[in-house]
C-alpha cells in the first residue's frame, strides 16, 4: 500500500426530505409599497384619531397610547429629528399614526 492512497470512512447520512417535499420554506410576500394617495386615502379601517394641520409630538404619543420617546424614535426612522416638544405636520401624522394601526383624520 503506497503513502497516497486513502479510503475516506463511511460517513453517516443525515435523514433529510425527499426533493419532492419543496424544499425550504418561502419568505412571506411583502406588502405593497405605499403611496401619497395610500397615506391620505386608506382602505383598510382601524381606529381614528382626529388631529388639525399640526400636533405636538408628545400629545399625538398620548392619543395612540405611546410614550413619547417612541414617537420621537419613530421620527428619527424617519430622518424626522423632532423632540417631545415640537409641533411635526399632518402628512407625518399620518405616517406614524398608520404604523400603529390608527387612521389619522383632518379635523377643520
Amino acid at each position: 500500500m503506497s503513502s497516497y492512497d486513502f479510503t475516506p470512512h463511511p460517513e453517516k447520512v443525515p435523514n433529510t426530505q425527499p426533493a419532492s417535499s419543496g424544499g425550504p420554506p418561502q419568505p412571506p410576500q411583502r406588502p405593497p409599497k405605499q403611496t401619497a394617495k395610500d397615506l391620505f386615502e386608506p382602505g383598510e379601517s382601524g381606529p381614528k384619531i382626529f388631529v388639525a394641520d399640526y400636533i405636538v409630538v408628545k400629545d399625538l404619543a398620548e392619543m395612540l397610547d405611546l410614550k413619547p420617546h417612541k414617537v420621537v424614535a419613530e421620527l428619527l426612522k424617519l430622518r424626522i429629528f423632532k423632540h417631545a416638544d415640537e409641533v411635526i405636520d399632518f402628512a407625518t401624522i399620518v405616517m406614524v399614526a398608520r404604523n400603529h394601526g390608527f387612521l389619522a383624520e383632518k379635523v377643520f
